[in-house]
């Protein structure tokens, strides 16, 4: 089963306050030329086939951001504080945050070696959480606080 999907089946089993969406290829391909980036497979999925529809939904834990909201870290943050993600700030895409930005998650969409990993922004510390979108959705569904 593709991580879009287990995470909406989760949503489904927790009552999550979510409406998703579909977003058609050339919504995805705008998203990618804005940020000069290509999305990773998994992240594109979701995106294709699960968006929230609006900035009004969250779940349990966190806010999903529509695609409308996604932003990278420069646009969205000042100074980051792990050389790893620092080095290629742009190339991460903002897609979730917990408790009106205390701390968010971005994915890498660069074509370097942390390609498709997730970092949490704002935490204890800025790290890496997960390999993939599909690692961190399983984590996420596991023990949200394992992502935090």
């Amino acid at each position: 089963m593709k991580a879009y999907a287990r995470l909406t089946r989760h949503w489904a089993q927790t009552a999550a306050e979510m409406t998703t969406i579909r977003q058609d290829e050339a919504a995805l391909a705008q998203l990618e030329a804005r940020y000069g980036i290509t999305l990773p497979e998994e992240f594109r999925d979701y995106l294709s086939c699960a968006s929230p529809k609006d900035e009004f939904c969250t779940d349990q834990f966190m806010a999903w951001w529509p695609m409308e909201r996604i932003r990278s870290i420069p646009q969205e943050c000042g100074d980051i504080e792990n050389p790893a993600v620092a080095a290629n700030a742009g190339n991460y895409l903002f897609f979730a945050d917990f408790a009106v930005w205390c701390y968010a998650w971005a994915i890498n969409c660069g074509h370097d070696e942390h390609r498709g990993r997730v970092v949490v922004i704002g935490s204890s510390d800025d790290r890496f959480v997960a390999d993939s979108f599909g690692a961190f959705v399983d984590q996420y569904i596991e023990d949200p606080f394992s992502v935090a």
